[in-house]
């Protein structure tokens, strides 16, 4: 079974001959023996993901298995040097990964084959104080059967809660003695480097042509559909669901909105819809499923058991819904789906290749025709409009919204304020959209003696 795991520390680069400053008394010391091969695909996508993939072995037992490190996807900045990831687990011969932690990485890999792309050994002295574990690692390495990079490496990691402070105070008498803060994992120091990242988010510079424009936002959601797309498969939590379903909502309503500069893009919108179809069946079944429950739990109690075959259903569709949704990310026509978005992340699907007009521009054009759509819709409708009147405002808003957002880099503050201003009426209207769906839903289910 596969074992999660939050993993807290700040690495340090320093030279062979450092000198360990005083950190404290250390309640334990210890040494151990690190064996670990590490595998990637052969032109390293979990790498530009920010993932590893190792088999490790201890020469005191206390490690003999498979860990995938998930990192921060490219594009999304470091906070600070203490690096936060998850960990995920997996018992397994060496030989090959378990078919869980393979799967795991499907979205990522994309149909690569996964292979052998790095042996390290590490020689680690460790001093545990308090909650805190301080590894001296002294590294060596080997790519393709030859002799790799050696190094020394210091890693401080939290074990506890509440060790901020002491993390803190030890990272700072490293850095007076001279050592220096990384983000680098120990694969990337034997490869020469994280190599460059599949989606580059352009910057957006206030003379950028339209192709840049295009490129900006299709990257930035590419970016993060595919960093949930493993958090997703791991079903750790909601959250990854509904900032996918965002990010495939926000690409194809960028697709819409830059429709007249681009080549044909109903194809690729159509299959972002099957996806966030998927995606947003799951999603509004946690949200109903969410709201329910504590509805349900405010009740008292006979009224309370006489509501839990409602919740009972609700969570077996549920169940069904995300089967869906995890098959559907299996599928080949995905894995093609995430190939497409990631070239067209890198080549944009621009109409006209020397088309030069800016990007400026086109955003001021593409904005406030969003928006007079969305008005115009407003003054139709009705003194009492029906929920799909009102849910039609809300899809207008929403593209009207993303437009103004995009030019955020080029226009600052007024775009920023505006974009604001729409997330509002959208919320607004998001809410009572929530209300809409949980009542059909409601009315729908066919319960027992109901």
């Amino acid at each position: 079974m596969t074992q999660h795991r939050r993993e807290r520390e700040v690495k340090f680069e320093v030279p062979d001959d450092f000198d360990l400053p005083p950190l404290g008394r250390a309640v334990e010391r210890s040494s151990v023996k690190l064996h670990a091969r590490y595998w990637d695909t052969a032109d390293h996508r979990l790498l530009r993901w920010g993932l590893t993939l190792r088999y490790r072995h201890a020469s005191d037992g206390s490690e003999d298995g498979w860990t995938l490190k998930v990192g921060a996807p490219p594009g999304v900045p470091a906070t600070g040097a203490v690096l936060d990831r998850q960990e995920l687990d997996e018992p397994g011969p060496s030989d090959e990964p378990p078919a869980r932690l393979a799967a795991l990485v499907l979205g990522t890999i994309r149909g690569e084959p996964l292979e052998p792309v790095a042996t390290i050994a590490t020689d680690r002295d460790v001093l545990h104080i308090g909650t805190i574990e301080v590894s001296d690692d002294r590294v060596s390495s080997s790519v393709d059967g030859m002799p790799g990079p050696s190094f020394r490496q210091i890693e401080i990691e939290a074990k506890g809660p509440g060790d901020d402070p002491l993390l803190a105070d030890l990272s700072r008498r490293l850095i007076r003695a001279g050592a220096k803060t990384t983000t680098a994992a120990k694969l990337e120091t034997v490869l020469g480097g994280r190599p460059e990242p599949e989606v580059v988010i352009p910057q957006l510079l206030p003379r950028a042509r339209v192709d840049v424009l295009v490129g900006y936002a299709l990257a930035r959601s590419v970016i993060r559909l595919v960093g949930e797309d493993l958090t997703i498969r791991a079903g750790a939590d909601a959250d990854p669901v509904h900032d996918a379903r965002v990010a495939t909502r926000r690409l194809r309503s960028d697709l819409k909105t830059l429709g007249p500069y681009l080549a044909p893009a109903e194809g690729l919108r159509e299959e972002l819809g099957w996806l966030g179809g998927l995606l947003g069946a799951v999603r509004d079944l946690d949200v109903l499923i969410e709201r329910m429950g504590a509805r349900i739990r405010e009740l008292p109690d006979p009224d309370r058991a006489a509501a839990a075959p409602i919740l009972a259903k609700l969570e077996n569709d549920h169940d069904r819904q995300r089967s869906e949704l995890l098959e559907g990310l299996g599928s080949v026509r995905y894995l093609a789906l995430l190939d497409e978005l990631i070239g067209a992340s890198g080549t944009p699907p621009v109409a006209d290749p020397a088309d030069r007009r800016r990007a400026r521009r086109v955003l001021r054009t593409v904005t406030r025709k969003a928006w007079r759509r969305t008005a115009r819709a407003v003054d139709r409708l009705e003194a009492t409009p029906p929920d799909a009147a009102l849910h039609e405002i809300r899809k207008r808003a929403k593209r009207a919204r993303y437009a103004a957002e995009l030019g955020r880099e080029l226009f600052g503050k007024p775009a920023r304020r505006f974009a604001e201003r729409l997330a509002d009426v959208q919320d607004e209207l998001g809410s009572l959209q929530d209300t809409v769906v949980a009542e059909d839903r409601l009315r729908s289910l066919q319960l027992p003696n109901a």
